[in-house]
């Protein structure tokens, strides 16, 4: 290589040269694919590819930018020319200047022999041509020419929220420079780098390069620190010294200095003196060095203001950042070697001296080395750098990133906060400390401020949560490690979190209570008896009703106060770690109706665009009393739009146990067009809203289109349309005059050219009331019992017209038959699709006509789900008959169940029922007068189970297909009422079971299909290789993964930092491929969240260790 003091000029340098110089640096420079596992300072999580190169290699050291090292927790690699692959190390970063250095360990480069690139920085001169080498908008190398315009550009300013270097100049050239070329090396025509690619515009050509004057001096001490540690791998973590005044400069020329008071003499004596280093050597100065800002709280804070001009330091005339930063750094190394660290300022303000002594500043003890994951989030010390931004006071509480819990409480990125349950918090151990003494489940008061109204404090309640993610867990970065370590213990030694205190209800409640707590079913218009109850004061089962309510109409403000007590205001929050089932947000609100209110539990029902999915917060307003209690989901329905969630009477103040009672549903006759009733809310005040409306349509058939993201949409439904309503998103009840609840009103959504639209809707209480039914009798039990599961047919069914029927050739007499059946619809019901890999697949096909169940012929949804429904109930029967037999009969064979619940060999392993589950479906209600006739169950499934679905019951189906009436036998499939129960996490990934929602679409991949993504996480491994959602996982490293347990097991023996091989499938392509994926088991450990049947509650289950620590290396035998 030339000699590095050549100064031959860049006009003279040929193609040979530069062709010469590039052949020397493109092999010293790497691709870095860095990855931010956590959201830190003004850092988001995320991952993204920047260009590094070579400084040191004997020692393994590649300079790049700050912002792509970050100063939060990263994991990175280094590609090299030939494609070999290294991990790389964080080791230095600078706390104010765009630079940093990583490490590699250069005995694990195999096939290329690299050089370094000397650093010039007395080469930079204006009118330098330069050469940009790098990984420019993600290409592997690209090289841009510029000529070097300016050496004293101010530093780039990239946003108030975002890492801006200061005090410092730029070079600035015409280079163009884009994303990726982060870190590239900016060279002469002799190889040798003189600036640091940064930045640039995005409007124009012009990119920003940092001067490596600095850098030169941190390299020389990070080579003398690892000298004297030693050879080898290890490295000392690196001591460079760095001050600071907290204080932001900005360099003026002397026309400006001149304008705020700077005396003719002071100007001249700076002009003499030769203050600002050049390539040449000190040289006169054009401008002198002014405060810009000052840091509230700093040591400067009430000596220096804005608008001082910086005369002196230690008595040194100094107009220059780089002589300002030297004294500064050697003020912080006296202070590091026992001295005081101070310096002797001499300013101008207004053309008066002032003389000061200040403190410098250690930079490092100002930048946050550690942080508080808290549910997801992290808050750590505000640093320096964000202070300088927002002009606020250096270690405050800082959110970096809400997470659940704080978002939550609505606390936004980069807010403060200053007081947790009353106690003022003014660093993060004082945080943390109130925060650990917080049980889980607590709602605690909290206090925060946000820059943009900073004079004005916020006030939020925080719900304390360690179920989802775990206990906060507190980060320190070691950076002679390169690496970020985790502890639950912090503070150090403080108390575990109590446990949360469970109120308990007496038996003698305080209060009057209704004497029944079930959902009270009013009599039916056109009955007088007065049904029978249970002693308990529970519904009967045989007539489902209970004593009739008021038989005159109720006025208006009654009627008010009436559904005021049956009203609830329903707040749903889920953690990001349980968007399960292609659920489209993180927060749903709507109303929802006490149906239910027992001693032990109450129940309310609400429709799933506000309960989408198990695994969620629920928070219920009561509209009786001004009370907040948190509520559990028991059963979301896999078809119909509604969902019911209990709560717990004993949380409630006794004055709203009192006067909060079950509404009183009036299941039959159904609404009919022309009806009148009352449509009925709360408002987000808990105010009752209702008006009288007309029913214009009990009966349209509803068919939602499938989302871009598969999700839960209603099938199989009839909705009531009313004339008017108080807007598409106001939910609520319907009822009669008399405060009868006739139907729900309830929100509805769909994708409309991927926006999301919604509407509302009513159903019919007698879609929901025997649901209501039958949990509430499960959860009077003594003993816990799982949500009822629901037996269906695994097609979606449409309805078409008779007209459009017969055009598509169903025979006529069939036509005259539906038609005469029900004048009113006049309609056929018709295969819309199939769930994937069910019986029904293999037995109906899109366009199915089907014309009767069981015999008896079918126009409508209700028709089907009721002859479904006594179908799976007379199958329980015949299966518990069967049970008791065998156990009668003694000795000899075993007992056969022939239930519902038995397990299905050929199902998808998302449909195969869990073992507790009970062996009952929906209890259907007793029919009307002129309704259509139970349906028996199939002779085959009751006499032996020998049909085409062993262990589940069997419907026989005559259906119009292609010119011919035929008559099939579908085996009917079974959904559980808690939907999808299990949720693995693995490097970032959110592994379930298909839901029904994707089997829907009528595709699982051949072969392994119950291993399914359904998201994913900035910062993870799946984030960094592309393991995104909507893929199914089909083997592990060539081992098939037909469900959870079996991935589970096939991912237990890799280890941290080994690629594993993944054969995956995509859901819109179909298409198999082949990726690789790096084990990060540091930062993104294996755990699972997992459904309590019974309970209906949610565990959190660790799979690999955490904290995790590597695994010792074997010792060699002697």
């Amino acid at each position: 290589m030339e000699d590095a003091d050549s100064t031959e000029p860049a006009c003279r340098a040929s193609t040979e040269d530069w062709k010469k110089a590039l052949d020397r640096v493109v092999p010293c420079c790497v691709v870095l694919k860095v990855t931010q596992t956590r959201a830190f300072d003004t850092e988001a999580a995320g991952s993204a590819y920047a260009t590094g190169f070579i400084v040191d290699k004997q020692r393994g050291l590649i300079l790049t930018n700050r912002h792509v090292v970050t100063p939060g927790p990263i994991v990175a690699e280094s590609i090299f020319l030939n494609r070999e692959e290294l991990p790389v190390y964080p080791l230095y970063y600078d706390p104010i200047h765009d630079f940093a250095f990583l490490r590699f360990d250069p005995s694990r480069l195999q096939f290329m022999e690299v050089s370094e690139v000397p650093l010039a920085p007395e080469a930079a001169t204006v009118g330098l041509d330069i050469r940009v080498v790098g990984n420019d908008s993600g290409e592997k190398v690209s090289i841009l020419a510029g000529t070097l315009a300016r050496l004293d550009r101010d530093a780039p300013v990239y946003g108030r929220k975002s890492y801006n270097d200061f005090n410092t100049f730029y070079l600035q050239a015409a280079s163009g420079t884009k994303g990726g070329s982060s870190g590239s090396p900016v060279i002469d025509c002799q190889g040798r780098a003189v600036g640091l690619n940064a930045g640039g515009k995005n409007k124009a050509a012009s990119a920003y390069y940092l001067p490596l004057e600095r850098v030169v001096r941190a390299l020389k001490l990070i080579q003398a620190a690892k000298d004297a540690f030693g050879d080898g791998t290890e490295w000392p973590a690196p001591v460079i010294p760095r001050g600071d005044l907290q204080t932001t400069f900005v360099f003026k020329g002397f026309d400006e200095v001149r304008r705020l008071g700077l005396q003719q003499e002071t100007e001249r004596r700076v002009r003499n003196s030769k203050s600002a280093p050049t390539p040449e050597g000190p040289q006169h100065s054009t401008g002198m060095l002014v405060v810009d800002n000052v840091v509230p709280g700093s040591p400067c804070g009430g000596v220096i203001e804005a608008g001082d001009v910086l005369v002196e330091v230690n008595g040194q005339v100094v107009t220059h950042f780089l002589t300002l930063e030297e004294l500064l750094d050697n003020a912080a190394q006296d202070r590091m070697a026992g001295g005081q660290g101070k310096v002797q300022l001499l300013l101008e303000r207004g053309g008066l001296p002032i003389h000061a002594e200040v403190e410098v500043t250690d930079l490092h003890s100002v930048s946050p080395n550690n942080f508080l994951e808290l549910a997801g989030g992290a808050v750590h010390a505000l640093s320096y750098q964000q202070a300088r931004n927002n002009r606020a006071v250096v270690g405050q509480v800082y959110v970096a990133e809400p997470g659940y819990m704080l978002g939550r409480a609505n606390v936004p990125k980069c807010a403060i906060i200053t007081a947790l349950n009353g106690k003022p918090t003014p660093d993060l151990i004082t945080f943390a400390t109130v925060l650990r003494a917080l049980p889980h489940g607590a709602r605690a008061p909290l206090e925060y401020l946000t820059f943009s109204e900073r004079h004005r404090r916020k006030n939020a309640i925080l719900h304390v949560d360690r179920q989802w993610y775990g206990p906060p867990v507190f980060w320190t970065r070691d950076d002679a490690a390169g690496a970020w370590h985790p502890t639950v213990d912090y503070p150090p030694g403080a108390p575990p979190p109590p446990e949360p205190s469970i109120k308990l209800l007496s038996n003698s409640a305080d209060g009057e209570r209704p004497p029944n707590g079930h959902c009270s079913a009013a009599t039916p218009m056109d009955a007088d008896a007065a049904p029978e109850t249970t002693s308990n004061g529970a519904v009967s089962p045989r007539d489902g009703s209970l004593a009739d309510g008021p038989q005159a109409e109720m006025q208006s403000d009654d009627l008010d106060e009436l559904l005021r007590c049956c009203l609830v205001l329903v707040d749903i929050d889920i953690p990001l770690v349980a968007l399960s089932d292609g659920v489209h947000s993180r927060s749903f609100a709507g109303n929802g109706l006490v149906v239910y209110a027992g001693e032990r539990v109450g129940l309310v029902l609400v429709d799933r665009n506000t309960v989408a999915v198990g695994p969620c917060d629920v928070n219920l307003s009561f509209g009786a009393h001004p009370a907040e209690i948190s509520g559990r989901v028991r059963f979301l329905h896999p078809l119909h739009n509604f969902a019911l969630v209990s709560y717990d009477p004993a949380a409630l103040p006794p004055e709203a146990r009192a006067k909060v009672r079950a509404a009183e549903v009036l299941p039959s006759p159904p609404l009919k067009r022309g009806e009148s009733v009352r449509l009925v809310g709360l408002t987000k005040h808990l105010r009752v809203m209702q008006r009288t409306s007309t029913v214009t349509n009990a009966t349209a058939a509803l068919t939602i289109p499938s989302a871009e993201v598969p999700r839960f949409r209603a099938v199989h439904e009839e909705v009531i349309k009313l004339d008017q309503d108080f807007g598409a998103t106001f939910s609520g009840c319907l009822t009669d005059n008399r405060g009868r609840v006739r139907g729900l009103w309830c929100s509805y959504s769909e994708q409309v050219d991927k926006e999301e639209r919604e509407w509302c809707a009513g159903l019919h209480a007698a879609v929901f009331y025997p649901w209501v039914e039958q949990l509430a009798r499960l959860l009077d039990q003594d003993t816990p019992a799982p949500p009822p599961a629901a037996s269906v047919l695994d097609a979606e069914l449409e309805a078409v017209l008779l007209s459009k029927a017969a055009q598509f050739g169903l025979p006529g007499e069939w036509v005259t038959r539906l038609d005469q059946l029900d004048p009113e619809r006049r309609q056929v019901l018709r295969v819309r699709s199939c769930v994937a890999q069910s019986h029904a697949s293999r037995v109906l096909c899109s366009g199915d006509m089907l014309l009767a169940m069981a015999g008896r012929p079918v126009t409508c949804f209700h028709d089907v789900e009721r002859l479904i429904s006594e179908t799976a109930a007379a199958a329980a029967a015949a299966a518990a008959t069967a049970t008791v037999s065998a156990a009668g009969s003694g000795a000899g064979g075993a007992s056969v169940s022939l239930g519902d619940d038995a397990l299905d060999d050929d199902a998808p392993p998302s449909k195969r029922p869990r073992p507790s589950e009970p062996a009952s479906g929906s209890q259907a209600e007793q029919p009307a007068s002129g309704e259509l006739a139970p349906a028996s169950t199939s002779q085959q499934q009751v006499q032996g189970g020998q049909g085409p679905g062993p262990g589940r019951p069997s419907m026989h189906l005559t259906i119009y297909r292609s010119g011919c009436v035929l008559d099939v036998e579908v085996v009917l499939g079974r959904e559980d009422g808690m939907g999808t129960g299990r949720l693995v996490h693995w490097c970032g990934a959110q592994l379930q079971a298909p839901h029904r929602g994707v089997r829907e679409l009528g595709f699982l991949p051949e072969g392994a299909a119950g291993v399914y993504i359904s998201r994913w996480h900035h910062g993870s491994p799946a984030h960094r290789y592309g393991l995104y959602a909507l893929h199914w996982i089909q083997q592990v490293n060539g081992v098939d993964t037909p469900d959870l347990d079996s991935f589970l097991a096939a991912v237990a023996g890799c280890n941290d930092g080994q690629f594993v091989r993944l054969k995956v499938c995509h859901l819109e392509t179909t298409q198999p491929k082949v990726l690789t994926l790096k084990m990060d088991l540091q930062y993104w450990p294996t755990w699972e969240l997992r459904l309590d049947p019974s309970t209906c509650t949610w565990r959190r289950l660790q799979h690999s260790p955490f904290p995790f620590r590597p695994a010792p290396a074997p010792i060699a035998p002697s």
